[in-house]
């Protein structure tokens, strides 16, 4: 069952990946200069969303589902987290923006 629940989690977080390169995409092509403030944001910003935000939301969504032992509550904890965490590394780089000058 832990393999199992391993595999459902790898490929959630791929699919989430996926799905926000596609809407990431997606909002460039519509608003071309959201994409250059995106390239030229750091690394570092986009590796917490990538590294730590999408994983704590996948967490949230199959803890609950497929790990033994882990309640709904836990996967709300961990989804309230992943928000706040969000919400964090958006006021971040909003900030870098506007020190930069791209906002």
């Amino acid at each position: 069952m832990q393999l199992f629940a391993a595999s459902v989690t790898v490929l959630a977080y791929g699919a989430a990946l996926i799905f926000v390169a596609v809407m990431n995409r997606r909002e460039f092509s519509r608003n071309p200069e959201k994409g250059v403030r995106y390239e030229s944001l750091p690394l570092r910003f986009k590796l917490l969303c990538w590294l730590f935000i999408i994983p704590l939301f996948v967490a949230s969504l199959v803890g609950p589902a497929f790990v033994e032992n882990c309640s709904v509550w836990i996967g709300a904890i961990l989804g309230l987290s992943a928000l706040v965490g969000f919400a964090l590394l958006e006021r971040a780089c909003v900030r870098w923006y506007r020190e930069n000058g791209h906002l």
